[in-house]
């Protein structure tokens, strides 16, 4: 289980490199990875959209989301954005736990 700690630990990597951090998004933050040469901040999708859906309807945040956050590139330490599918989110469950959708 991803603890309070291990976020801490992953933004002090981030801080310390030039990965773009995405603000207000730290629930949604993963980790980070190696993504062409270089350390960039790692999010999942579903869960950057469910915090936006929190100040407007969902389909609006879906829009929202690919047009302002996933589509800004802001350079080669833009962040990467991962969607993690049903059944990995499951078996990922006791690492990092995380709100799964159905249907």
């Amino acid at each position: 289980m991803a603890t309070y700690d291990d976020k801490l630990r992953t933004l002090e990597v981030l801080r310390d490199s030039d990965a773009m951090i995405v603000t207000g998004f730290g629930a949604a933050l993963m980790g980070y990875c190696d993504f062409r040469g270089n350390l960039v901040a790692a999010y999942d999708i579903d869960k950057c959209i469910d915090i936006i859906a929190q100040d407007m309807e969902y389909e609006d945040a879906i829009d929202y989301f690919y047009f302002n956050i996933h589509g800004a590139y802001v350079g080669e330490s833009s962040p990467i954005f991962i969607r993690l599918e049903t059944s990995i989110k499951r078996q990922c469950q006791s690492v990092y736990p995380m709100k799964l959708k159905t249907g």
